[in-house]
């Protein structure tokens, strides 16, 4: 009797068992915020860049993922809660215990595995020129825009601005803006650039990108603790692969997007 086989036979089952154990469920944005993410609520073929880049990154630590949509503010708390495993925001939770990202030996999140990101400044032509000259003595003075949800208000207002965070995306911020409801839009992208011929296409020569950046951060993998817990090694596979080939990854996502027909939003991240 040959006892090989069956026990062959049973290694190769536990080991297909547990390639198939390491799935993802990721949560995103429900907002249509094209390139980065395409449609809204619903998950369309082509899903966006950001997306892309997500299904790339589980794939080369071995996992498949489950894509789910939820509001902006909800992401955190529901990685928190268990009902997703992971979503990717560029600020650390804070009171969300079951939440954990990449640190740095000193405890601070770890720029080296997330993807670089800046908040850009959106503002009437008219005002270019004053906010250009003290563009923090001109935002301090004025009501800027956020899409409701996004991860770095608390940062805006940590510095002493007046947030408004009630549009659900950049286009109604962008209609705000010109409607003088309020008096700047900030947005999170990839590269500083990165929305400006949906800008000109969309707006002409009413709203300008200042080129100046009110600042530069990372966009991490937040990740639920029991999964990490489950995975880790893998979890650990994503945080690296996000700081490295995800740096290099996106720009060429984004670069597919552009190729494609247009589809409706605005070409900004939550």
């Amino acid at each position: 009797m040959n006892l090989k086989r069956p026990f062959l036979a049973s290694l190769l089952v536990l080991l297909g068992a547990g390639a198939d154990a390491c799935v993802l469920r990721i949560g995103y944005t429900s907002q249509n915020a094209p390139p980065y993410f395409i449609g809204a609520d619903t998950i369309p073929a082509t899903p966006g860049a950001t997306v892309d880049l997500l299904n790339e990154m589980a794939a080369a630590a071995g996992c498949k993922t489950e894509l789910v949509r939820l509001p902006t503010a909800r992401l955190l708390l529901a990685v928190n809660a268990g009902q997703i495993d992971a979503t990717a925001l560029a600020s650390p939770p804070a009171g969300l215990p079951s939440v954990v990202y990449p640190r740095s030996a000193d405890g601070k999140p770890d720029p080296a595995r997330g993807l670089q990101h800046s908040t850009v400044i959106i503002v009437r032509a008219a005002d270019r020129a004053a906010a250009e000259r003290d563009l923090s003595g001109f935002l301090r003075q004025r009501r800027v825009g956020v899409s409701h949800g996004v991860s770095f208000a608390g940062e805006l207002r940590a510095a002493g601005l007046t947030v408004d965070d009630g549009a659900a995306d950049a286009r109604r911020n962008f209609d705000k803006l010109k409607r003088h409801r309020v008096d700047a839009v900030a947005i999170s992208l990839n590269l500083p650039g990165d929305m400006d011929e949906v800008l000109a296409r969309e707006h002409g020569k009413d709203l300008v990108r200042l080129e100046q950046l009110w600042s530069s951060h990372s966009l991490w993998l937040m990740v639920n603790k029991d999964y990490y817990g489950s995975h880790g090694a893998a979890v650990e596979e994503m945080w690296s692969w996000m700081g490295s080939k995800g740096r290099k990854r996106l720009p060429l996502l984004l670069k597919k997007y552009e190729a494609l027909p247009p589809h409706g939003g605005s070409a900004a991240r939550p």
